[in-house]
C-alpha cells in the first residue's frame, strides 16, 4: 500500500470525513487506504466509490507514508517511510494542547491560522496543506408536497415506495406532507405538516404535488394544485383524473402497481394553462338574497361569568374584564368565549332565528289584549300602545353602557 490514511472513528457527518471524501475523488488515481476502528455505513459506503477501507483488526500495517488524523494509537503497528500528522483543529482555540507522538517525522495543518497556533503550542513546525475541494455540480432538489391522510386507501405504501425509487436514484427530494399522521411513514426526506385550511402558498413553491390514491371521486388537492399554481402532479392512473383533465402536458400518472417511475418527466419543464370543470350550483342552489353577510354584522350581548384579559381590546383601559361587565360581541367573538371553560353567559342574542309565530299565538295575544282592556275599561289601540311603549323603555333599560 502506498499511502494510508488512519482515523479512528469514521462518524456520520464530519470535516474529516469531507476531507477524506474529496481528497480520494480529487486524487482518485493515487493509491489511497483508508484505515478506521469504527465506522458509518453511509460514509464507508461513498468512500469505496474511490479508495479501499480497511477496518483495524491489529494486523500489522506496511505502506510508503501513514497519515493520522487526531489519534495515533495504532502507530507502532504501521511500518512506513513516512509517518505524517494532520492537525485539524485550532487547539490554540479550543483551549488545548495536541499530544505529539515522537514517531510523527511530519505535521501537515489545513490552514495557515493551523500551523501558526500549532507551533505557537508545540515549538514543531507545521507546513501548510489546505484542504482539497472535489464538488460535484449540485443536483436539482425535487420539491414535493401532499396533503392527505396516509392510509392505505389514500397511497400510503406508494408513499413508501416513491420514496424509496427517489433515494435509489440519488436524488435529492424534499416533501412536505400536511397531515395528522405524522410519522406513518419513515422517511427522513418527509416533513411533517400540520394539516392548514390554506396550503396554496406551500403549492406554489413546490414542483410536484403527490397523491396516489387507490381511488378518487374528486380530490380538490390536485385541481388546487393545477389551477391556482399550474403546477404538475404525481397521481395514480385513476379514471376520474382523465376525466377532469389530467394528461402529460401536466402530471405524471402511475399504475397503481409500480415499481419505477419516469425519472426524466420529474426535471422536464411542464408549461400548460389548466381550466377546472365547470359546476352547476348556480342553478342547483336556492335562489334568493344572501342575508348572512347582514347577520354577521349583529351582536350578542354577554355577561362577564369568570375574569379574563382580552386580546381583542374588551374590558377596562388594560383590556381587563370583570365578572358582571355586560357587553356586546359579535356571534363568532361569542363563540370564542363561550369555549371550555365560558367566560361569559349570553343575556340576548340577535343572530338566534326567531321562534315562528303561529295563528293561535296570534290569536291567543289578541284576545289577551281585549281581556286587558276590558278590565281596564281602555280602548284596544290604547292597551296596543301602551305595550309598545314599555317595550322600548325595557329594552332601553337593558342596554349594556359604552365603557369609556
Amino acid at each position: 500500500m502506498k499511502n494510508v490514511f488512519y482515523f479512528e472513528n469514521i462518524n456520520s457527518i464530519g470535516g474529516v470525513e469531507t476531507f477524506f471524501y474529496y481528497l480520494i475523488k480529487k486524487y482518485e488515481d493515487k493509491d489511497i487506504t483508508i484505515l478506521y476502528q469504527t465506522g458509518d455505513i453511509n460514509q464507508l459506503k461513498r468512500i469505496r466509490k474511490y479508495a479501499r477501507c480497511i477496518k483495524y483488526t491489529g494486523k500489522k500495517i506496511k505502506c510508503e507514508k501513514a497519515f493520522f488524523n487526531y489519534s495515533t494509537s495504532i502507530i507502532d503497528n504501521i511500518e512506513a517511510d513516512e509517518y505524517i500528522q494532520i492537525v485539524h483543529a485550532d487547539y490554540k482555540g479550543e483551549g488545548d494542547r495536541p499530544k505529539i507522538n515522537p514517531k510523527i517525522t511530519r505535521y501537515l495543518g489545513v490552514s495557515q491560522h493551523v500551523c501558526n497556533t500549532f507551533e505557537e503550542l508545540t515549538g514543531i513546525k507545521c507546513e501548510l496543506a489546505y484542504n482539497p475541494i472535489a464538488i460535484d455540480p449540485p443536483k436539482k432538489m425535487l420539491k414535493l408536497i401532499s396533503a392527505t391522510r396516509l392510509t392505505n386507501e389514500k397511497g400510503k405504501d406508494r408513499m413508501e415506495l416513491l420514496g424509496e425509487i427517489l433515494n435509489r436514484y440519488e436524488i435529492p427530494y424534499i416533501w412536505l406532507v400536511f397531515t395528522n399522521d405524522t410519522n406513518a411513514i419513515k422517511n427522513p426526506n418527509i416533513v411533517y405538516m400540520k394539516p392548514k385550511l390554506d396550503i396554496t402558498s406551500y403549492m406554489n413553491e413546490a414542483d410536484f404535488l403527490v397523491q396516489l390514491s387507490s381511488s378518487e371521486a374528486y380530490c380538490f388537492s390536485v385541481v388546487e394544485m393545477l389551477s391556482s399554481c399550474n403546477k404538475p402532479v404525481i397521481v395514480t392512473d385513476l379514471p376520474v383524473y382523465k376525466e377532469i383533465g389530467l394528461d402529460d402536458t401536466n402530471s405524471i400518472r402511475l399504475d397503481l402497481v409500480f415499481d419505477d417511475i419516469p425519472i426524466d418527466k420529474l426535471f422536464k419543464k411542464y408549461d400548460f394553462k389548466y381550466t377546472p370543470k365547470q359546476d352547476r350550483w348556480n342553478e342547483i342552489l336556492a335562489k334568493g338574497q344572501n342575508t348572512y353577510k347582514e347577520e354577521r354584522k349583529m351582536k350578542v350581548k354577554v355577561e362577564c361569568i369568570k375574569e379574563y384579559t382580552s386580546m381583542v381590546g374588551e374590558g377596562d383601559e388594560n383590556n381587563l374584564v370583570r365578572v358582571g361587565d355586560v357587553f356586546e360581541v359579535t356571534r363568532e367573538r361569542a363563540d370564542v368565549l363561550l369555549e371550555e371553560p365560558p367566560l361569559v353567559k349570553i343575556l340576548e342574542d340577535e343572530t338566534t332565528e326567531p321562534e315562528e309565530v303561529t295563528e293561535e299565538v296570534v290569536q291567543a295575544v289578541a284576545n289577551a289584549i281585549v281581556e286587558e282592556a276590558t278590565e281596564q275599561g281602555k280602548e284596544v289601540q290604547e292597551v296596543v300602545e301602551e305595550i309598545v311603549e314599555e317595550s322600548k323603555e325595557d329594552k332601553k333599560a337593558k342596554s349594556p353602557k359604552k365603557k369609556k
